[in-house]
């Protein structure tokens, strides 16, 4: 077999299409043709490190496949010479009694799709294979339970029957196997995932095998993962777990109980200073922290797979400062792998001791963090109270667009209704707000005026001040060192240089006023005094930049525009921009007044109600982007898990398009929504998540709330009517 090459020709596939490929570390083949398994496979073997002999069938041969409904043959006789390549590294032979070689099947999709597809392990097992590795190994146990194992994932991962006859032939269990792998992506689980996270059915997987190794042979053999440092605090040194007699998935799969890798390092010194060096190799290699799973063999160290390490906040702020210290990132690195939510998160701080208090109110934690302050029911009452200095709490009976100006001026949130994908609860996170939601009716009067602590992480509002456990120095200074790189001025209290940093770090990753409308036709559509008004009045405060570009009009035509609603008394301005006066409000509602009675009123409300059904995905996706679950907080260090629900937001968002533009032919103030909810998609393609859901920009987030507060005025009902009605949360 040609070292890296394709095996052999293939006459009835597309010319340029490499269906199977050996992986002895000159592969050469992206992620997507050969998944991120073979990837890692082909490059540990590049940097030399002990892994055993594989090869993988591209997502090329999966499409093959697809199409005919079974293995080519010239494809089934590239995957006879890639074990072909296997028996030459190994000095084994596949189906032979004599020094027999087992071989695993794994799936390798280019998206991670955890659970969702199918692996056999210990292929090529028979009942004289099964002898033979009892006499060579002496061990008559470690042979049947390689045999039992193989037996029961083969009959329920191919078979799909626990009584299921499995083949005698092992060229025939290597088929199934393959056959069952490539069909697995199709599975009703799979497709389920998909769909549910946005991931294309066209990608395809690939099938990567490879010899076994086997951690289950004797005392001196065990399989096992580690990280390069710990995910959790990003300090060193690894940070694992080592499972003796273990095999394939074991450890993660939460079935048996590990030990610490310290165990092996007792048991087995040697092996154990290989697994460290070859770790501490990877890291420098990768310049990001590593997690990595291995096995054993009978004292000898084989590595089957390593990926950047999934981690905390906390790790992600730790790792990037101490990777310049050591050499393997600069400061504009570090810098890009920190986002303004992680250093938000990891300077909230604990919670107090609240033994033996009883809460004001009780609710669902929609954003983590302790935060304390006089309760204030109105935004604009928020936002005077803090300038002057003073600490506010607003506590709503739910929140809109408008009340935006309030929610960041207040250190915490508080709703009575909603839920954890409320408006108050999407923004609050994107604003780093401990927020409590759906405390019930009568929280407002309850609460308004009283000194409270909001706990967002238990969901509970507290009487008094409670005091939080202090953020950890160490992470403090990590903070110090990101915002001096940043150029804040971290001469200021920790509070201060955590504030100034967040907004570098936005700054860096793109803002309203970069080229707020580059790439984007702009909207053929006058700019009136309703357009204006009503993105004032619905974004609370803002300023001519922002509202230019989301009306796709000249910043000094604005400019001018909101001048001339000041000297009528209809605008005034503050510190963060316009803002309607109490003269603003009675002339905007006579304005959209006025345009209610030009549209086609029963039209309006059909493609509202459509609208709803599309609000609650929409939602969904967005807390999911904020949180993996509702205890964790999405750090965006996953980035496969960031791209799955990127991918739903795109597909949610091409399939909302023809109502959007509808909207825009019954009432023409919308039509500019299409092209703003375009160019928040078009950023995020782009690599801005910023244009995800953060407030005070045309977010997609941001914008869709505020196509949300049109249809509810076109529609001419209110937002109290529709939060009471479930709608409008």
């Amino acid at each position: 077999m040609t070292a890296g090459a394709e095996l052999a020709q293939r006459p009835d596939v597309a010319a340029d299409a490499v269906t199977v490929v050996e992986l002895d570390g000159t592969c050469g083949l992206s992620r997507e043709k050969i998944g991120g398994k073979a990837w890692s496979i082909d490059h540990m073997r590049a940097l030399g490190l002990p892994v055993p002999p594989a090869f993988v069938l591209t997502t090329d041969a999966w499409a093959d496949y697809t199409r005919r409904g079974a293995i080519a043959a010239e494809i089934w006789e590239q995957v006879r010479a890639g074990i072909a390549g296997i028996e030459r590294g190994t000095g084994r032979r596949f189906g032979s009694a004599d020094r027999p070689l087992l071989v695993s099947v794994r799936s390798g999709a280019a998206i991670s799709m955890p659970g969702m597809m199918d692996t056999v392990l210990n292929l090529g097992m028979t009942d004289a294979v099964r002898q033979a590795l009892a006499d060579e190994t002496r061990n008559p146990g470690y042979a049947e339970d390689t045999r039992s194992r193989f037996v029961h994932q083969y009959r329920e991962t191919v078979l799909g029957d626990a009584a299921g006859e499995v083949p005698v032939d092992p060229w025939d269990q290597l088929r199934g196997a393959i056959e069952a792998v490539f069909r697995s992506w199709d599975s009703a689980r799979a497709k389920t995932y998909r769909a549910n996270r946005g991931v294309p059915d066209t990608l395809g997987t690939a099938v990567t095998v490879q010899a076994m190794v086997f951690g289950n042979l004797d005392e001196l053999s065990g399989t096992g993962v580690l990280f390069s440092r710990n995910p959790n605090t990003g300090d060193g040194p690894v940070y694992g777990e080592w499972l003796v007699g273990g095999q394939g998935e074991d450890v993660v799969s939460g079935r048996l109980t590990p030990r610490p890798l310290d165990d092996l390092a007792a048991a087995q010194p040697a092996v154990h200073e290989r697994l460290i060096a070859a770790t501490q190799l990877l890291e420098r290699d990768g310049r990001d922290m590593q997690d990595i799973e291995f096995t054993v063999e009978s004292g000898t160290l084989w590595m089957l797979q390593s990926r950047a390490a999934k981690r905390s906040a906390r790790a992600a702020v730790r790792t990037a400062v101490a990777m310049v210290a050591e050499g393997l990132i600069d400061t504009e690195e570090a810098l890009g792998r920190i986002t303004a939510d992680q250093v938000r998160e990891v300077l909230r701080p604990a919670s107090g001791d609240t033994a033996g208090q009883e809460p004001l109110a009780r609710g669902e934690s929609a954003c983590p963090g302790l935060a304390s302050g006089v309760v204030v029911t109105d935004p604009d009452e928020a936002e005077a109270r803090a300038e002057a200095g003073e600490d506010v709490i607003l506590v709503r009976p739910t929140t809109s667009p408008d009340d935006l100006h309030g929610m960041i001026a207040a250190r915490a949130i508080v709703t009575e209704l909603g839920g954890t994908t409320s408006h108050a609860a999407l923004v609050s996170r994107e604003l780093g707000r401990p927020c409590v939601v759906g405390c019930g009716p009568g929280v407002v009067a309850a609460l308004v005026g009283k000194t409270v602590t909001v706990d967002g992480g238990a969901g509970l509002v507290l009487a008094g001040e409670v005091t939080g456990k202090p953020v950890e120095q160490v992470i403090l200074d990590d903070v110090r060192q990101l915002a001096e790189w940043a150029g804040a001025d971290v001469t200021q209290g920790p509070g201060t240089i955590g504030e100034q940093l967040t907004a570098r770090l936005e700054e860096r990753a793109g803002s309203p006023e970069d080229g707020g409308q580059e790439g984007v036709t702009e909207v053929d559509a006058p700019v009136t005094e309703l357009a204006v008004l009503r993105l004032v009045g619905i974004k609370g405060r803002v300023n001519a930049d922002n509202l230019a570009a989301s009306l796709f009009a000249d910043t000094a035509e604005i400019a001018s525009c909101c001048a001339d609603l000041v000297n009528a008394g209809l605008c005034a301005t503050t510190p963060a921009g316009f803002r309607l006066t109490p003269e603003g409000r009675p002339r905007l509602a006579e304005l959209l007044t006025q345009e209610r009675a030009t549209i086609d009123h029963a039209a309006v409300t059909a493609a509202y109600d459509e609208f709803c059904v599309f609000n609650a995905d929409l939602k969904v996706i967005i807390t999911d982007w904020q949180m993996k679950d509702a205890a964790t907080v999405n750090d965006h260090a996953d980035a496969e898990y960031d791209a799955a629900v990127l991918g739903r937001l795109t597909a949610t968002h091409d399939r909302l398009r023809p109502l959007i533009q509808r909207l825009g032919q019954l009432a023409p103030r919308l039509v500019r929504y299409i092209d703003r909810l375009d160019r928040a998609v078009e950023r995020i393609g782009e690599g801005d998540h910023t244009y995800v859901a953060r407030p005070i920009m045309d977010s997609y987030h941001t914008v869709w709330f505020e196509l949300h507060e049109d249809l509810i005025g076109l529609c001419g009902l209110t937002r109290a009517e529709e939060a009471a009605a479930g709608r409008a949360h």
